[in-house]
C-alpha cells in the first residue's frame, strides 16, 4: 500500500481466508453428521413405536389379524354412514324445496282467505 508495488492480498490475509474456509467446511461436515445421526435416531424411534403398537394390538386383540379385521369393519361402517349422510343431504334439499313451496302456497291461501272475507263483508253490506 505504501509504495504501490503490492500484487494481490498479503500473506496474513490469505492465511485468514484459508482458516475461515477450513472452519466453514468443518462446521458444515459436523452439521451433516449431526443431521444424519438425528435422522437415524428418528427412524429408530419410529421403528420402536411401530413395534410397541404391534405389542399393544397383540395384548388387546390377541392377534394383528383381529385388529385389522376390526379396522376394516370400522372403515366399512364409515362408508355406510357416508352414504347415509349423502342420502340425508339430498332428502334435506328436497324437503327444503317442498317446504318453500308449501310456505308460498300457504301465503297464497291466506291472501285468498283475506280477499274472500273482504268480499263477504262487502256482500253483507
Amino acid at each position: 500500500m505504501g509504495n504501490g508495488n503490492s500484487k494481490g492480498l498479503s500473506v496474513n490475509a490469505k492465511t485468514i481466508i484459508l482458516l475461515i474456509l477450513f472452519l466453514d467446511v468443518g462446521f458444515t461436515v459436523k452439521m451433516i453428521h449431526k443431521y444424519n445421526e438425528m435422522k437415524d435416531a428418528g427412524f429408530v424411534r419410529e421403528k420402536t413405536f411401530a413395534e410397541n403398537m404391534e405389542k399393544r394390538i397383540m395384548k388387546a386383540f390377541g392377534s394383528p389379524e383381529e385388529g385389522l379385521k376390526l379396522v376394516e369393519e370400522a372403515v366399512g361402517e364409515k362408508e355406510e354412514v357416508e352414504k347415509l349422510a349423502a342420502t340425508l343431504r339430498t332428502e334435506h334439499a328436497s324437503m327444503k324445496s317442498k317446504n318453500s313451496r308449501l310456505t308460498e302456497a300457504n301465503k297464497q291461501l291466506l291472501s285468498e282467505v283475506s280477499r274472500l272475507q273482504a268480499k263477504i263483508k262487502e256482500l253483507k253490506k
